[in-house]
């Protein structure tokens, strides 16, 4: 009985043994087979990563970032691809496009004998855009969009602004937006715009205030309100983000602009001021 015992130990230990070497041969076997699984995968997407780039004419750092934003599908990633491609191309030669017509207008200045305001205004500031984009400006007087020139947009006095790229003369163009409509995006001279030297005030509806620099409503366009220096008004409607404009009423007689028919529009929230703070007219 005790023979038997021990035959049947040894036989119950013989499959065990036999039992965990089977385990490690598959654990081994299913290492084996994710590791070639990576490999293949690893090749799989460093092949599309180089028919993408070569597709698309992109290099392979931004394929291999465009593939994993897209799940690694090959026609998705191309398609971005390609549309980021050709949207790097319409701005470059938006630039070129404009950098020529800055040199033939500098050119016809120099002919003239004549240095422009924008010109001599720019070069003043051309030590203002410091360090890395984007900046934040204001845009001390209004300016039109050029026809000639592709993806010029329109800046009123008062505006702020978002720069995310400046010409490297002084004297030249940015590209930005307006804190109120950040989906527009377009060029505008460097000559219009200053540093910012204060932040945004949020003024309340009936508050009343002063003027502290002049602003003329652009004719070709509706809804703001002229004043000047000396003029008095009062807001009209609460303040709403970026808190760039105030709907407001003129209260004072007189001025500049006192015998304007319209007394109700948009002004800018730069030229506001306290009444204790109003500049003599």
């Amino acid at each position: 009985l005790a023979e038997e015992q021990a035959a049947a130990a040894e036989q119950q230990q013989r499959l065990e043994g036999q039992r965990r070497a089977a385990e490690q041969r598959a654990a081994e076997q299913q290492a084996d087979l994710e590791r070639r699984r990576d490999e293949a995968e690893a090749l799989r997407r460093k092949n599309l990563i180089v028919e993408a780039a070569h597709i698309t004419g992109a290099d392979e750092a931004k394929a291999r970032a465009r593939l994993e934003a897209q799940g690694w599908d090959l026609e998705a990633a191309v398609k971005m691809l390609a549309a980021e491609m050709d949207m790097d191309r319409r701005r470059a030669q938006q630039q070129e496009q404009v950098a020529k017509i800055q040199r033939q207008e500098q050119l016809k200045q120099q002919k003239g004998g004549q240095a422009s305001v924008a010109s001599s205004s720019a070069t003043s500031q051309g030590d203002v855009f410091v360090g890395d984009g984007p900046w934040e400006r204001i845009c001390v007087r209004h300016w039109r969009p050029l026809p000639n020139v592709q993806n010029t947009m329109r800046l009123l006095q008062g505006e702020r602004v978002s720069v995310s790229w400046i010409d490297t003369d002084a004297a030249g163009w940015a590209w930005g937006s307006t804190f109120d409509d950040v989906a527009k995006e377009g060029y505008f001279p460097q000559a219009v715009l200053e540093p910012v030297t204060r932040e945004p005030r949020v003024r309340s509806m009936d508050e009343t205030c002063g003027i502290s620099t002049r602003f003329e409503a652009p004719q070709e366009i509706g809804g703001y309100l002229s004043v000047a220096v000396g003029d008095t008004v009062q807001l009209l409607h609460p303040m709403e983000k970026p808190y760039s404009w105030a709907y407001a009423k003129r209260v004072s007689e007189g001025g500049e602009f006192g015998q304007d028919d319209l007394d109700v529009g948009w002004v800018p929230e730069a030229v506001l001021c306290d009444l204790d703070a109003h500049p003599a007219g």
